[in-house]
């Protein structure tokens, strides 16, 4: 009876650390993905477009994904190198790290990745 809620509590804990850790990926593949698509564009408002586009279906293509919890920006230089940086920020609130930031106080209030291509 003394073993049960440890092991609940370590249970709790590896699936927290496991579902941060596959959000973070997540979060930073995208912003990787997003930038890599641009690639195909011939101008940056092209580049720019293809990209948001991509931003907007993230949900589709990362299923542990909120699409209203995602955050982009996506910036073009044109000027010396021409190169894009994609930005995404995701929001954990209503999530279960949400749930064990009340728990465990991780002090994680949302996810960031960056993604930097130049062309």
């Amino acid at each position: 009876m003394l073993i049960a809620p440890i092991l609940f509590a370590l249970l709790f804990g590896i699936v927290t650390v496991g579902y941060f850790l596959t959000l973070s990926h997540s979060v930073h593949q995208l912003a990787s993905s997003a930038a890599r698509v641009s690639v195909a564009g011939l101008d940056s408002t092209e580049r720019t477009a293809l990209a948001q586009d991509y931003l907007d279906a993230a949900s589709t293509h990362y299923p542990l994904l909120t699409q209203s919890a995602i955050t982009p920006v996506v910036q073009v230089s044109d000027t010396g190198i021409r190169s894009i940086t994609v930005d995404v920020t995701y929001a954990i609130d209503g999530s279960l790290l949400d749930l064990a930031n009340g728990f465990l106080r991780l002090g994680i209030s949302d996810i960031a990745g960056r993604a930097y291509v130049a062309y």
